[in-house]
């Protein structure tokens, strides 16, 4: 998760504004969508491992928070809500079951789903802005190995495609994303 949120981090400080506008592979959402997604998923997961209330500014599993989570500098909404998340996983949060949307998880599970997505949407927010897309394999190989794991086809809709073949020499990004319905 620490990996993951800090991969994410630096695609998200070379976002410029001029392209909250962009399409995302992520089709319904533009760039600024996206960024707001990233961060409602950051006080989603943060409540959730806390045990606490989602409070203001949480996006709804694969949705968008109630209103703009960014203000006027989307790196510093994403850095505070990245920290508050990575300090509500300290401590037992992940060997303890928590309450969620999706009913009772494992704190571990439930971590490995907020991590793919914070990875992944990074992933889509690097091709949306015109960045290098390759994830460090020591965050997509653990990703890629929990998705395997725990994504059956049912849970798949309407957020994530069905997966894409790729080539057996395809390296652990392609293949992360291309399970998760992305053209790699």
């Amino acid at each position: 998760m620490t990996r993951a949120c800090g991969a994410t981090e630096d695609v998200v400080a070379a976002v410029g504004a001029d392209q909250h506008d962009l399409p995302t592979p992520c089709t319904e959402w533009t760039v600024r969508d996206l960024l707001n997604h990233l961060v409602g998923t950051l006080v989603l997961g943060r409540a959730l491992l806390a045990d606490a209330p989602p409070g203001p500014g949480a996006a709804a599993p694969g949705g968008l928070p109630p209103g703009d989570v960014l203000g006027d500098d989307p790196l510093a909404a994403y850095r505070t809500r990245a920290a508050a998340l990575l300090a509500a996983a300290a401590g037992d949060a992940l060997s303890r079951p928590h309450a969620t949307p999706l009913g009772e998880l494992p704190g571990a599970v439930l971590a490995g789903f907020t991590t793919l997505d914070i990875a992944v949407h990074g992933w889509d927010l690097a091709r949306a802005t015109g960045q290098d897309a390759t994830l460090d394999p020591a965050v997509a190989a653990p990703v890629l190995a929990f998705a395997r794991q725990s994504l059956s086809d049912d849970m798949r809709a309407p957020r994530i495609g069905p997966a894409i073949p790729v080539g057996e020499t395809a390296g652990v990004t392609d293949q992360l994303v291309a399970f998760l319905g992305r053209a790699p």
